[in-house]
């Protein structure tokens, strides 16, 4: 649980799907956009403009990759630069396109043709589109990226503007976060203290080695007394699709004994007796190590190594 992967905000974050396997696609499900938009390094609103007619030879979008694939690239002009992409008008994004399906083609050990779920499979980006897209430069070629499972979210639709509007609270954070963490409401100062822990925490989304650098002191102790603050459960909010929590981003921290954290010892479950509340005793001894061997303590951004 050291390094939890968020299910509503992200995680060590390499969400890295081969687009030419169907059963890792079976499996695995798009993050919720506000996630995406939380941990991805550019996050733009905008209409594809144009297709470039020649593709691009370059490696597959992830650290240390040596192959050679054919990129299409799509041109998207910026309608609005959420994260990371300020005075630009233009973005350049490079995709493959997915495999056609051929279902009647012989599989060998299977009984039917594998079934790709809607959704899953990645897009193909065509001009006219109007989306908001979450991506992150390519290690080595000139475009920008989709990486894993972070699709772009058709902003035309009901559930698309939907969608938008969550993308949106969620980078008003990350533009401010002090003003979140200063806020004279708890619930408020708790929510932008676990979205900034999911950002700084997040790995690199092409993968890579990366280095902790310790964010400024005063940043830090307010993030910790947020989450001090919260509710320790991993139960979501009722109809959230978004739902970071302080058990998790907590997980996300990394303590280890060189922060003067000691790992926790659960009482086991008895026959007729309520179940153990993980989330209430972590945060007993959370709120204890922040007045004690934690008060110094600064939290950790993964920022990738430079070459």
């Amino acid at each position: 649980m050291r390094r939890y992967l968020m299910t509503a905000v992200i995680a060590a974050l390499v969400f890295a799907v081969s687009t030419s396997s169907a059963f890792a696609l079976r499996i695995a499900a798009p993050p919720p956009p506000a996630q995406m938009a939380v941990t991805a390094p550019v996050v733009v609103t905008g209409k594809i403009t144009a297709i470039e007619k020649d593709t691009v030879d370059a490696a597959s979008p992830y650290a240390g990759a040596n192959d050679k694939v054919a990129y299409k690239v799509a041109v998207v002009k910026i309608d609005s630069a959420l994260v990371g992409a300020n005075n630009i008008t233009h973005v350049k994004i490079g995709f493959i396109p997915p495999a056609k399906a051929e279902p009647n083609a012989p599989q060998p050990g299977r009984l039917r043709p594998a079934v790709v779920r809607p959704g899953f499979q990645a897009p193909e980006l065509k001009e006219g589109q109007q989306m908001v897209f979450f991506l992150t430069k390519h290690p080595t070629a000139e475009f920008y990226v989709m990486p894993g499972l972070y699709h772009p979210v058709d902003i035309t639709t009901d559930a698309g503007k939907k969608s938008l509007e969550e993308v949106k609270k969620a980078t008003a954070v990350l533009a401010d976060p002090m003003k979140g963490l200063k806020s004279d409401k708890a619930d408020v100062r708790t929510e932008t203290a676990m979205i900034m822990v999911t950002k700084y925490r997040a790995y690199p989304l092409t993968g890579g080695e990366v280095n902790e650098v310790a964010i400024p002191a005063d940043e830090s102790k307010l993030i910790l007394k947020g989450l001090a603050e919260g509710k320790w459960t991993s139960m979501p909010r009722p109809g959230a699709v978004f739902t970071p929590n302080s058990l998790n981003a907590f997980y996300q921290l990394g303590l280890t004994d060189k922060d003067g954290w000691k790992d926790l010892e659960f009482p086991q479950p008895q026959p007729g007796q309520p179940p153990v509340d993980f989330g209430a005793i972590t945060k007993e001894a959370f709120v204890k190590w922040l007045d004690g061997p934690g008060k110094g303590y600064q939290i950790k951004k993964v920022v990738p190594k430079e070459k």
